[in-house]
């Protein structure tokens, strides 16, 4: 926010005040930015544990408080993102061979963040309803 304020031309006595007055109102918090930062990336963005840690990092957010944070995201939470996202996929991949869809779920899910036992779970699910 600083560096922000600074781009727009304010001086450094301004900021400060305008930081502290936020700060004080209870208007900017980190750990409720992060929590929000979260939901988002894992109920709209649907990103397994290593992709949610990425998207933090890029929006600045400190290491220490990443870690916090993912230490109650647990693996049945990313199990059902994975499911969920190969739910959506498959009705676009029907009509590809089974070998076809499997590699491109194994890389989209890849691409999201998710550990590899998550998505071998996730793509051998996809073998249990073709069968």
């Amino acid at each position: 926010m600083y560096e922000r304020l600074r781009r727009k031309g304010f001086d450094s006595e301004q900021i400060k005040g305008a930081v502290e007055s936020l700060e004080n109102a209870g208007l900017i918090k980190d750990e409720v930015l992060v929590r929000e930062l979260v939901r988002h990336a894992t109920e709209r963005k649907y990103l397994g544990r290593q992709g949610i840690e990425m998207f933090l990092s890029r929006r600045g957010i400190q290491k220490e408080l990443i870690n916090e944070t993912m230490s109650t995201h647990t693996g049945e939470m990313e199990k059902d993102a994975a499911l969920k996202i190969v739910e959506k996929k498959l009705k676009a991949l029907k009509k590809y061979p089974e070998n076809i869809i499997r590699r491109r779920l194994w890389g989209m899910l890849k691409r999201r963040g998710f550990s590899s036992d998550t998505i071998n779970m996730a793509v051998r699910s996809v073998s249990n309803k073709k069968s």
